[in-house]
């Protein structure tokens, strides 16, 4: 066999092995089947499970689904699409097959994959994960109303929003996220009226957002539609105590109007319905804004984050009267509206301007994230080396606690003499800077008022006066560190007295609590018991409680001996209280809950801390 014979025979194989692969190749490539269904459902209620192929296809097969019941389906739906791209037309086809599901189980639950027929072969489907979740409302049958449904009013149940922080305690220029959301158990119309707090005290960054993204939740039996209305972010100018007041906002409400007979079509008439305003406001919220630790260095020109600084020039090599761009760049995280531009120390022989500003950052959740520019034009005079000191740049780091500081180290600059620049003009232009610059000490004006004239050999070494002046300094030292010892000494037992007297201060606070709960006194009953929970680690370990917050409460326990259990109850307590503080109400029997399992978690982190 001649090589050409060779050549022909391995084309012709390829060519065949390409054909008989080519439809599984074009199978695997345009086959697409998948399915959706909505995140969270509620139990007992309907719900669309729909699975969409863009090929015809057979013998859809659906898995076991034990948590759920299938009402009806397959509905079959058949959509056609046409695209033009460069002259050339192409079709496409989808089938949709819809089934109604019904949840029957609480929680959350997956479904596998479904398969189908395509050209003799089974094709699988993505999974799905759906949580199911309690509604223990009172829902009115259709002859039937509650007096609300009929009258057309609503309850603090009903309707309410609320205003989170993301930090309760932070530093000067610090951002903190303010969130308001809002939950709803009824059919929201329109939004028409919103009142901001005052937030004075802060710089004020919105942070985009497209639409209201809504989700399900179900607070003490019942279930609301959450949706995170906006974020701000909010830099604070002051320290101290700074309450953010209340947010409030009016609705319009569709609210169903029950009649006295029901019928399968009333629900198509308008009539039925009535629209009803309601003005819901949110609860104050105060922050602690701490100042910033030490003495600021040289180069702070107000930058708080995690911030970074590189600075260029645009020549360092240049000619009499030619201009040069120096830019300091500032980029990272943190505060850019509010930093001011840096001090540069320029030679007395350039010309300088004032910078120019440039912005390019984003509002984030952690702050400002992006660069800040500033530009300076200087002009070069007189020839020779000329060196720019070293530009400092310093922020305060609010996770370090402490001032930073950057360096870019000098920059040198040579400059030559430019045509027809003369040298005597130089000379003399030197020579009148000089003059100027030492005009007012090579000058002494005359005195005019009276002299006081002492005898010859009076000196003050050696007089009473000069001991008096060493002694009397040393003397104040001593009585001044006697103090201060005195002092932390006093300071250090009664801290340690507070750890011993921890337990007990906290038993006191739930004492009041307990008084509360037996007057009904609902949110007056969770606001002791978060002050117990958090006065009790405050006093126990030392640390102040506007130091203290959810998110780092978690390793400050691990750090100190407690378990994961009795941190993980310690944390559910907090979110408990801080729910049912918002939530419009709650049932004695779940106050009773809360406050034995506060007593039980605070007997157990005293016994583990005192182990470790």
């Amino acid at each position: 066999m001649t090589k050409t014979d060779l050549n022909k025979m391995i084309r012709k194989t390829a060519t065949v092995t390409m054909l008989l692969f080519l439809p599984l190749l074009a199978f695997a490539q345009q086959t697409t089947f998948k399915g959706r269904a909505p995140q969270t459902v509620v139990l007992n209620d309907k719900f669309q499970l729909a699975y969409t192929i863009n090929t015809e296809a057979t013998d859809i097969r659906l898995p076991r689904m034990d948590a759920f019941t299938i009402l009806m389906g397959p509905s079959i739906s058949r959509q056609y699409s046409t695209t033009i791209v460069n002259g050339k037309v192409s079709r496409e086809t989808s089938y949709t097959y819809t089934y109604i599901l019904k949840a029957i189980k609480p929680g959350t639950f997956t479904i596998p994959p479904a398969s189908i027929e395509v050209d003799g072969k089974r094709v699988e489907s993505n999974s799905l994960t759906i949580e199911v979740i309690k509604d223990n409302t009172q829902r009115p049958s259709s002859a039937q109303a509650t007096p609300d449904a009929a009258s057309g009013n609503l309850s603090s149940e009903d309707l309410f929003i609320t205003n989170t922080v993301s930090k309760k305690s932070v530093y000067k220029g610090e951002p903190l996220v303010l969130t308001t959301r809002i939950y709803t158990s009824v059919n929201l119309d329109a939004i028409t009226d919103k009142k901001d707090p005052k937030l004075s005290e802060f710089l004020i960054q919105d942070l985009k957002m497209d639409n209201i993204s809504w989700s399900m939740k179900n607070i003490n039996g019942k279930t609301y539609n959450v949706g995170i209305y906006e974020r701000k972010l909010l830099f604070p100018q002051k320290t101290g105590k700074i309450t953010i007041g209340p947010t409030e906002m009016e609705f319009t409400v569709k609210k169903r109007v029950a009649r006295r007979t029901h019928s399968i079509f009333d629900d198509f008439f308008e009539s039925n319905y009535r629209y009803v305003k309601q003005r819901v406001k949110t609860k104050p919220i105060t922050i602690t804004v701490k100042p910033h630790r030490g003495i600021p260095p040289e180069g702070y020109t107000g930058g708080v984050g995690n911030l970074s600084m590189k600075v260029t020039t645009s020549k360092t090599k240049v000619k009499t009267n030619e201009s040069i761009t120096l830019k300091v760049i500032i980029s990272g995280t943190g505060n850019h509206k509010l930093i001011t531009a840096p001090k540069i120390k320029f030679p007395a022989d350039f010309d300088q301007f004032d910078p120019t500003v440039s912005n390019n950052f984003t509002n984030t959740m952690q702050g400002m994230k992006g660069t800040k520019t500033f530009e300076y034009l200087v002009i070069p005079r007189h020839a020779g080396t000329y060196v720019i000191p070293s530009i400092k740049f310093s922020y305060f780091d609010p996770s370090a606690g402490k001032y930073k500081t950057i360096s870019s180290g000098p920059i040198t600059i040579e400059v030559e003499k430019g045509e027809g620049d003369e040298q005597m003009s130089s000379v003399v232009s030197a020579n009148n800077r000089e003059r100027v610059k030492f005009l007012g000490k090579d000058i002494r004006f005359i005195k005019t008022g009276p002299t006081k004239l002492k005898p010859a050999g009076t000196f003050l070494f050696g007089s009473l006066t000069y001991y008096a002046s060493l002694i009397i300094p040393l003397l104040v030292f001593i009585l001044v560190y006697i103090i201060n010892r005195k002092k932390l000494k006093e300071r250090s037992d009664i801290q340690l007295l507070k750890t011993k007297k921890a337990n007990k201060m906290a038993r006191k606070r739930l004492k009041q609590s307990a008084k509360y709960l037996k007057a009904g006194e609902k949110e007056q009953f969770y606001e002791e018991v978060l002050k117990a929970l958090w006065g009790y680690i405050s006093d126990k370990l030392s640390i102040p409680v506007s130091e203290l917050n959810r998110d780092n409460i978690r390793s400050i326990l691990e750090e100190s001996g407690v378990s994961g259990e009795v941190i993980d109850s310690f944390i559910n307590i907090l979110d408990d209280c801080e729910f049912a503080r918002y939530a419009p109400a709650a049932e004695s029997g779940e106050m009773d809950r809360i406050y034995n399992q506060t007593l039980e978690t605070i007997s157990k982190i005293e016994n583990q801390i005192k182990k470790k």
